[in-house]
């Protein structure tokens, strides 16, 4: 046959050995070759020879009854530098058979990787991370690594670029990067240096209208210069500072609030050709808003107290209010600071005495950097006084309550016989003024077993309107009168007989506070007390007197505080 003249004539090329990958942990070998061409058809298999050392004779490892086979797995027994080679039958002629050249354990990784560059992504604000193509013949691809204490794998590829979606988020902290190249054996070259992201911060100083920014420095190669870069709004970014590589801080001050400003860091390598960003950082100079149209809805006495109610916008830049207070036409001092956001502030001031004393107030509103925004008006409570010029003709006076926003509707005078009535109590209206009355005449008179007479003055503001939706009332003082103690003695008393018993009576007295003696004709006090509703009847050291006449000598104090000293004789009868 034309094929068996020459032994070869049927082959064209002998088998050539591609690879040989040793598993280091298990000591499996992965063996890769080019099989020969058989254009004969004779080939019916192959074996497999090997050694662990180059001292050693090589050893059969494997016959194979397959010529299709290029690439086999087998466990070694140990993970040394073995050799292999492979041995096919038969040529075309039947007899001879086919080597292939020797091959070696694959344990030489690719060289050393470096990266070009981390970059946090405008976009997604994830780190974009590129390296250059590795030189080294046998490259299957690149492992991305994850630089901390453990240098944690997060992906591998084939590429020479990688976006990082993952949990690292270098908007909120500077993230380290390497790269190591492996072949096709997974020999992988030693992890690169590594590179570190910008983390930029912002700080806002709305006072100052300034915006700061600190950043850490590139690391990786050496930093000629750091360029911030600044997009307002909608726009696009610009450059804005060029800076040299040890400073790490930069102040924007701008003119207007209400603008959004964005910024990110570009760090530019030395010598050029290659730059790395930061992340961004936005923040949005909303202009501080004045808050406007403060002021004191109304100053009124209750329960005596001072009730105040405070208003001021809302939606402004209010932080809180500072509230100043005199008394009667003294200097203004501050009285409080009441943290506040706007709306209406309800306050009472305990530390007064309404009774003798009007009190004023106003407030101011303040915002940011202690900025004073408005002041309100000023606002007086009503003082009201009350002479008695003689039972059921009294006097009136007060001074006018004009502090309403609205200014005033009229004047009421509300009659009382309680002096702890209150703005809910059931007052009895019996003047009403317009807003000019300051006096009035009043002609109440005490009705049986009644001791007091209490007046208070109302102020009522103007119906609301579309502006001021509030209709408030101020109330005064309550201010009662009393009349002088009325007090009637009786001039004789008979023992064993109709009127038995000494003591004085009347009304509008202040029984607790009022007290007697009676004497006998040497001067000789036989009875006393400081509580004149306890009569004398008679007696002296438990013994009826004798019929005589003796003296008497009251003090007798009235509710409205006046106090009286009488001095009569009473007649003892037996």
């Amino acid at each position: 046959m034309a094929c068996c003249l020459l032994p070869l004539s049927g082959i064209e090329n002998r088998p050539r050995m591609r690879r040989a990958c040793l598993d280091r942990i298990d000591s499996t070998l992965d063996l890769l070759w080019f099989k020969p061409t058989d254009n004969c058809g004779s080939f019916t298999g192959f074996n497999l020879y090997g050694r662990d050392n180059i001292l050693s004779p090589f050893q059969l490892l494997g016959i194979y009854n397959s010529f299709s086979m290029s690439s086999l797995s087998l466990k070694l027994p140990n993970r040394k530098n073995w050799e292999f080679y492979l041995v096919y039958s038969k040529a075309c002629n039947g007899t001879d058979s086919i080597f292939s050249d020797t091959i070696q354990v694959d344990n030489t990784p690719p060289l050393n990787s470096d990266l070009d560059s981390v970059s946090v992504d405008l976009l997604t604000q994830k780190t974009q991370i590129g390296w250059k193509q590795n030189v080294s013949p046998d490259v299957k691809g690149y492992i991305v690594y994850y630089i901390t204490d453990s240098n944690s794998v997060i992906s591998s590829t084939t590429g020479t670029s990688y976006l990082d979606i993952g949990a690292r988020n270098p908007t909120v902290a500077s993230v380290n990067y390497g790269v190591a190249a492996f072949d096709s054996c997974d020999n992988a070259s030693l992890i690169s240096s590594p590179h570190s992201t910008i983390f930029v911060q912002l700080a806002y100083d709305q006072c100052k209208q300034s915006i700061n920014l600190n950043w850490s420095n590139y690391i990786g190669w050496p930093v000629e210069a750091y360029q911030v870069y600044l997009k307002t709004n909608a726009g696009s970014y610009q450059l804005v500072a060029s800076l040299v590589s040890n400073i790490n801080q930069f102040t924007y001050n701008f003119s207007a609030f209400g603008n959004n400003y964005c910024f990110f860091i570009r760090a530019i390598k030395a010598g050029g050709g290659v730059s790395s960003s930061s992340n961004n950082v936005c923040v949005n100079t909303s202009g501080i808003v004045p808050s406007k149209n403060s002021y004191i809805a109304k100053a009124s006495v209750q329960n005596k107290q001072v009730e105040l109610t405070l208003h001021t916008e809302n939606g402004s830049s209010l932080q809180k209010i500072n509230i100043y207070k005199a008394e009667d036409n003294g200097p203004f001092m501050l009285w409080q600071t009441v943290p506040s956001t706007g709306g209406i502030v309800e306050l009472l001031d305990p530390n007064v005495n309404v009774s003798s004393k009007s009190y004023k107030y106003y407030f101011t509103s303040e915002g940011p950097c202690s900025l004073i925004f408005d002041t309100s008006q000023i606002a007086k409570t009503i003082l009201l006084n009350v002479i008695m010029l003689t039972p059921g003709d009294q006097m009136l006076s007060w001074n006018l309550y004009n502090d309403f926003i609205k200014s005033s509707l009229k004047q009421e005078l509300l009659l009382s016989d309680n002096p702890n009535f209150n703005k809910s109590s059931p007052w009895n209206i019996i003047s009403t003024f317009g807003n000019s009355s300051i006096t009035h005449q009043d002609f109440t008179t005490f009705g049986v077993n009644q001791e007091q007479i209490c007046y208070c003055i109302r102020a009522i503001e103007n119906v609301p309107n579309a502006t001021f939706v509030r209709q408030d009332s101020s109330y005064s003082n309550i201010a009662c009168v009393t009349a002088d103690p009325i007090v009637f003695f009786p001039n004789a008393i008979q023992i064993n007989g109709y009127n038995t018993s000494f003591f004085p009576k009347g009304v509008f007295i202040d029984y607790e506070k009022s007290s007697f003696q009676v004497y006998n004709r040497w001067g000789e006090i036989i009875y006393e007390t400081s509580d004149i509703r306890k009569a004398w009847n008679g007696t002296f050291n438990n013994d009826y007197v004798e019929s005589d006449v003796y003296a008497y000598h009251a003090v007798i104090v009235g509710i409205n505080g006046s106090v009286l000293n009488f001095d009569g004789t009473i007649t003892v009868l037996k």
